[in-house]
């Protein structure tokens, strides 16, 4: 009995060796693939999807995505960006990337050869639990997808950078934001935003949006 009990550990023990390593040459094949991408934009966006996918597998949550990528998601491409924000679990993160050849510089990994910069922003979004349960996900393939900040919290997070770092373009992606989730047969949630807007002392930049918008008009309410 006990020389059964060896034998199937051992064999478990091979097994899980082979399924590892097994698991390692996939990965590379798709990291291999993603570096082949010429565009940027939809590079970034297989690699978002394939470390989501190998973030959960591992048993951790996905990244959510933020800032300057979830506006290139949002709008295809047509805002551009150097890095990828996210928000993930530190430790799962660090070591995902490490596995995948990436090098850290201060809060930022970066592949050469894949031409990826991860911003690393923390572990979960800092608006709190209901920013978290608005995050849209989008579906890149059959089982990858990718988690990225609501439209509504992304408007926010151009705002302020309109209103406090200066940024004048903000305000007009912001706008930008509106029209798509209109295209989408939605309307952004103006009783969230302006709750949002009032944390943040931005209620005249919202302002300055829903005019500019037009939201408004035709007297109709679009709030959620």
């Amino acid at each position: 009995m006990t020389l059964v009990v060896s034998g199937d550990k051992k064999l478990q023990s091979n097994l899980t060796r082979i399924a590892f390593w097994f698991i390692l040459i996939i990965m590379k094949e798709e990291l291999e693939k993603t570096a082949s991408i010429e565009d940027p934009v939809k590079r970034r966006a297989a690699f978002l999807a394939v470390f989501s996918r190998e973030l959960v597998l591992r048993g951790g949550s996905p990244p959510i995505v933020v800032g300057g990528e979830a506006l290139e998601l949002y709008t295809q491409g047509s805002y551009t960006t150097g890095d990828i924000d996210i928000k993930a679990p530190l430790d799962l993160t660090k070591a995902v990337l490490e596995e995948w050849g990436f090098k850290k510089r201060g809060r930022t990994w970066f592949s050469k050869e894949l031409d990826i910069y991860i911003d690393w922003l923390g572990d979960s979004l800092a608006e709190g639990r209901e920013a978290e349960d608005r995050v849209v996900k989008i579906k890149i393939a059959e089982d990858l997808e990718i988690r990225v900040v609501s439209v509504e919290d992304l408007i926010i997070d151009r705002l302020n950078a309109a209103r406090w770092w200066g940024d004048v373009d903000s305000l007009m992606w912001a706008r930008v934001l509106v029209g798509i989730k209109e295209r989408c047969g939605e309307y952004v949630d103006l009783t969230y935003l302006r709750k949002r807007a009032q944390e943040e002392d931005i209620e005249d930049c919202l302002s300055q949006m829903i005019a500019d918008s037009g939201l408004m008009s035709g007297g109709e309410n679009h709030d959620s």
